[in-house]
């Protein structure tokens, strides 16, 4: 059975030069208690429907699948 983890990269600034820290989540619900965001936004702005706003502009969120 395939799992999905989502990996967030915390950057210390919005150009992602300085890597402060790596999360892994289960869920998106989980992401978005994290970084205190509603989790539609979160999955907005994962599918690009929406730009990063406020601490988004300092992550990157991927999608890892663990086979």
């Amino acid at each position: 059975m395939k799992k999905n983890n989502w990996v967030l990269y915390l950057f210390e600034n919005q150009e992602h030069r300085d890597l402060l820290k790596i999360m892994q989540f289960k869920t998106i619900k989980d992401v978005a208690f994290v970084l205190n965001v509603s989790p539609s936004i979160i999955s907005n702005w994962f599918h690009g429907l929406i730009n990063p706003r406020g601490i988004l502009k300092n992550c990157v969120l991927h999608q890892s699948v663990v086979i």
